[in-house]
């Protein structure tokens, strides 16, 4: 009986662990945004201008809220950057985008 139940204390404290191990990833989890490098922040915002420019012919809404954490030369910014930062163009042109063909 003592080894069954010294078995139980052990599965339990595991089960408690595991569960308190996904209860604070799932907190802290959401908030955390990884630091891209600078160049590919770059190719993301260049990506997301290009489709929202062949769509709609202007950036995208959040283009000047600053939503990425940047690492540049090893030197992580000490706040988010925005898009119009990162990619350095305020309209589709000036990023290098042909304005959708219009019928």
């Amino acid at each position: 009986m003592k080894g069954i139940s010294t078995t139980l204390v052990i599965i339990v404290t595991a089960i408690v662990i595991l569960v308190a191990a996904l209860v604070v990833l799932t907190i802290f989890g959401g908030g955390i945004q990884p630091i891209v490098d600078i160049t590919e922040a770059r190719n993301i915002c260049l990506q997301q201008a290009a489709q929202s420019c062949s769509i709609t012919g202007v950036l995208p809404p959040t283009w000047n809220v600053p939503t990425m954490n940047v690492r540049e030369n090893n030197i992580v910014a000490p706040y988010p950057c925005s898009h119009v930062k990162i990619a350095n163009c305020n309209k589709c042109e000036d990023c290098g985008i042909a304005p959708p063909k219009t019928s």
